[in-house]
């Protein structure tokens, strides 16, 4: 892999492991139209940690948040408010159990078991999903509230999106909106819950082995560009939820889904 091909896949994963439209459809494609046919899951990892540093920063106020009230006394967490506080561990640990064990289950075949039919196939989903984002399936009366039902049902269909086409953020938010959370906590939680699932689907990569190591120089082009750009991308797509236009990224998909399409049946 050269210097530029490491720039070039980590500008794409940063500026699509948040935004709607599936960081891991994109490597698919992208790593298959640049020749890099051998699996590089060393430097996918260091992709994925790059945008894990990424989101780490950005919900800094609310991680700190979070650490401080874990040493306050409260008797029942559960009945914290809604504000970020140590509910949202617990939250967090709810959804995260539905997606390690769909992640887990389906990981060999994520890895083995790709087509671009299928990929392009989870597109025309999230493309209907995005379709939907102005729907609310129930009203809340405290919108910023997540329950541990809620958190459960965002971490199944998380799981869900082990497999390209299928956008972890996208998935996330969109089903949080249609349950009726505020569109900046349906946001904000999507990407705290990819913090476990970031660094599970590290563990996983380094259980199962990786591919050898590039050169220092690849994998800091690589790091840096994705952590920049994933930065970059978790302030667009809150801006873009809060203001209702999660929507537009849906031409987009579908396009891709095309894509995905004519490369199955050209090859």
């Amino acid at each position: 892999m050269t210097t530029l091909q490491a720039l070039f896949l980590g500008l794409l994963q940063g500026a699509t492991e948040f935004l709607p439209v599936s960081s891991s459809g994109h490597l698919y494609i992208a790593q298959h139209l640049l020749g890099l046919t051998e699996p590089e899951l060393a430097f996918d990892l260091l992709l994925h940690l790059g945008t894990l540093a990424a989101v780490g920063f950005f919900l800094r106020s609310e991680i700190a948040a979070i650490l401080s009230s874990l040493f306050r006394a409260r008797p029942d967490p559960w009945a914290a408010p809604s504000s970020w506080g140590r509910r949202d561990v617990w939250l967090a640990i709810v959804a995260s159990i539905p997606t390690g064990v769909i992640g887990f289950a389906f990981h060999k075949t994520v890895e083995t078991g790709l087509t671009y039919g299928g990929i392009g196939a989870r597109y025309l989903v999230l493309s209907m999903l995005l379709l939907l984002t102005h729907l609310r399936f129930r009203h809340k009366d405290d919108p910023d509230r997540i329950e541990w039902w809620e958190a459960a049902a965002i971490g199944v269909i998380q799981g869900a999106a082990v497999f390209p086409g299928l956008s972890r953020s996208g998935s996330t938010i969109i089903l949080a909106l249609l349950l009726g959370v505020a569109p900046r906590r349906a946001a904000k939680f999507s990407f705290l819950i990819s913090i476990p699932a970031i660094l599970g689907g590290a563990v996983v990569t380094h259980l199962g082995g990786v591919s050898r190591l590039h050169e220092g120089s690849v994998l800091a082009v690589g790091f840096i560009a994705s952590m920049v750009t994933g930065y970059l991308a978790l302030m667009l797509v809150e801006r873009l939820v809060v203001r209702g236009r999660f929507h537009r990224f849906a031409p987009y998909t579908l396009a891709l889904a095309g894509l995905c399409f004519y490369l199955q049946y050209a090859a």
